[in-house]
């Protein structure tokens, strides 16, 4: 029979081998770098270093931040930021983990964005499974695209480099080290070194060169099939209700106002389809469409003893037809992983509808007929372009559930929130952004409240796009180097695009979003940023909701299968106190039971001096 000696330690070994296994499947990696920041010592700036550290773990894409001593608001927006970033140049879904920062530093308080390339590099080192250089530091923020954001007092920083023995020190391009600097990182034998990305940093920090090759030739037969298809959908529906107006000419100076337009760019429409760009052409044609629509409705109306009854059963019978098409679309269209995002296209759209319904009813009920005549034709417009979306797809019985994408929902809610608020810190030149990025905000916290999670994902992504635009511009106009960060976002979105196609998955939206935003390249930078920033994030939506496994940019990265690091040793301790902890419990609860089944087979016998002590206390 084992002794219980040996069932406590096999009790303790046990334990601490299944609290370890625990340990090591939940943690992926840490990972740590020098960051730099300023202080003021007797009226002079001086650099000051600071140490960051991270650990990843297995998560829901939470990011944590925490500093000894206290860490400023916008340094932990730009966190979430900077895993942003990481995930997007290694072609990795952050949803699959947590991200643990923690910053050491002598300066009284830690803030500032300066160090949002520093975060997202030493994420990225450990994802990929490649270790960061300990001679090397850097400062400067990361942009949405992967380019490096302007930073302050660099030369500061470089000196408070060279004082820590670091050998390189990487900034920003766009900022200047003053020759003093220079001079002085030279004499301690530090090297600053301008980049304008983090894939140089990268290069420089593990030695791999992961920056991948562009490929511009990114419209594919599936998506020119699609677009061509929706916007032939788009036209016979415009066309059809051009032809149902009773005459062209109208004597109602309004409507004949509303054909005019419409007639206008109609012609435009052709236009550019005839060069390719239906999905520009399609896109045009929900507010032709939408003129043709009202033009029609308000001949009725001019029929009608009471237009605002009249009205109001027309929005009723349209808020009926969205509700139908809605269950319609949910339940009879067949999708897999990858045609997925057709149904989320469809589904944002009825949501909208539904959107311009309500401000329809709220118009009529203030009295102004024209606005609610205006709302319900863009509504109704909308309802009707969403089947083409799904055309596509085959019929039949679907178990799509819009529940399913909740938790999808709450992450992407998440980020938009973080994006928003480091984009209000940064400033801008209009207040107006701050507002739309505030209405999306609102309007998908609105939406994941009601459960209607897939048009909360667009809204969200809508807000992060325009954010991104803040963030873009406020470097564009910082450095007065415009065109750098046009071409920057423009290959940011390119070369997700060329990812998810590498992987087997045909963006639509994000080519879509990409050419469309092409269009403004050289007209408006506002429009341009926030097209081909949504062209990115809905590729990345694209992907998220596939079945293909993204493909590693470089075949000598393989991120996805990173082998967990080991424990810290308070790691280890505290498993073994635990561990012995339980085993002495255990141990101890089958030493008792041994002992009371000896005395019940009478094996073992009371001593006299307990019997005697047991009549000493009965007295």
């Amino acid at each position: 029979m084992i002794k219980t000696k040996y069932i406590f330690v096999l009790l303790f070994g046990l334990v601490f081998l299944f609290a370890l296994g625990r340990a090591n499947a939940q943690t992926v990696g840490s990972a740590g770098v020098y960051i730099f920041g300023v202080t003021t010592v007797n009226g002079t700036t001086v650099g000051v270093p600071a140490l960051l550290n991270l650990t990843v773990t297995n998560g829901t894409g939470q990011v944590f931040l925490g500093s000894t001593p206290l860490t400023q608001i916008d340094t932990q927006a730009q966190a979430v930021v900077s895993v942003d970033v990481a995930c997007n140049l290694l072609n990795i879904n952050c949803a699959n983990y947590n991200f643990y920062y923690y910053i050491t530093s002598s300066s009284a308080e830690v803030g500032g964005p300066s160090a949002g390339a520093a975060f997202a590099i030493t994420a990225m080192s450990i994802l990929s499974g490649k270790p960061l250089h300990k001679n090397i530091a850097m400062t400067g923020t990361a942009n949405p695209d992967g380019s490096m954001g302007i930073v302050g007092d660099v030369s500061e920083k470089s000196e408070a480099a060279a004082n820590m023995g670091i050998k390189i020190f990487l900034y920003p391009s766009s900022d200047n080290i003053s020759s003093a600097a220079m001079s002085y990182d030279e004499n301690h034998g530090m090297v600053p070194v301008p980049i304008s990305s983090v894939y140089q940093a990268y290069d420089y920090f593990t030695g791999y060169n992961i920056t991948p090759a562009v490929n511009y030739s990114i419209v594919t037969p599936l998506y020119n099939s699609l677009m061509k298809g929706t916007y032939e959908g788009f036209n016979a529906y415009q066309n059809g209700l051009y032809s149902s107006l009773p005459q062209k000419n109208s004597s109602n100076s309004n409507i004949q106002s509303l054909i005019n337009t419409a007639s206008s760019q109609m012609s435009q429409e052709q236009s550019e389809a005839a060069s390719g760009g239906y999905y520009t052409a399609a896109s045009q044609m929900i507010t032709t469409s939408a003129y043709l629509l009202e033009a029609k409705t308000l001949e009725n109306l001019a029929t009608q003893s009471n237009s605002t009854a009249y009205m109001q059963s027309l929005i009723s019978r349209e808020s009926s037809l969205v509700s139908a098409t809605v269950a319609n679309i949910s339940s009879n269209y067949i999708t897999n992983s990858s045609t997925l995002i057709l149904k989320f296209i469809a589904l944002d759209r009825l949501q909208q509808a539904q959107d311009y319904l309500a401000s329809a009813n709220s118009s009529l009920a203030s009295g102004n007929l024209y606005g609610a005549l205006f709302n319900y034709s863009v509504a109704t417009v909308k309802r009707h372009t969403a089947y083409f979306w799904v055309s596509i797809l085959p019929m039949g019985q679907s178990n799509f559930s819009q529940s399913t994408y909740e938790n999808l929902s709450d992450y992407y809610l998440y980020k938009a929130a973080s994006y928003s608020y480091y984009a209000s810190l940064l400033g801008v030149n209009s207040p107006s952004q701050l507002s739309e990025i505030q209405f999306y905000l609102n309007e998908s916290q609105a939406r994941f409240s009601q459960g209607n999670y897939i048009p909360s994902i667009f809204a969200s992504i809508e807000a992060m796009s325009t954010a991104d635009m803040v963030i873009e511009e406020n470097s564009a106009i910082s450095n007065s180097t415009a065109q750098d960060v046009l071409n920057q976002v423009g290959l940011s979105a390119l070369r997700s695009i060329n990812s998810a196609e590498a992987s087997g998955i045909t963006p639509f939206l994000g080519i879509s979003y990409y050419t469309y935003g092409e269009t403004f390249e050289n007209t408006s930078v506002y429009h341009y940023l926030t097209f081909e920033s949504e062209a990115r994030l809905f590729t990345g939506l694209g992907v998220a909701v596939s079945s293909a496994k993204p493909i590693p940019y470089t075949p000598s990265l393989q991120p996805i299968s990173v082998h967990p690091s080991t424990l810290s040793y308070y790691e280890i301790a505290a498993y073994i106190v635990l561990g012995l902890a339980v085993g002495i419990a255990v141990g101890g609860f089958f030493y008792e039971y041994r002992l009371f089944s000896l005395v019940r087979r009478g094996k073992i016998k009371l001593n006299q001096k307990t019997s005697k002590s047991k009549g000493k206390r009965r007295r």
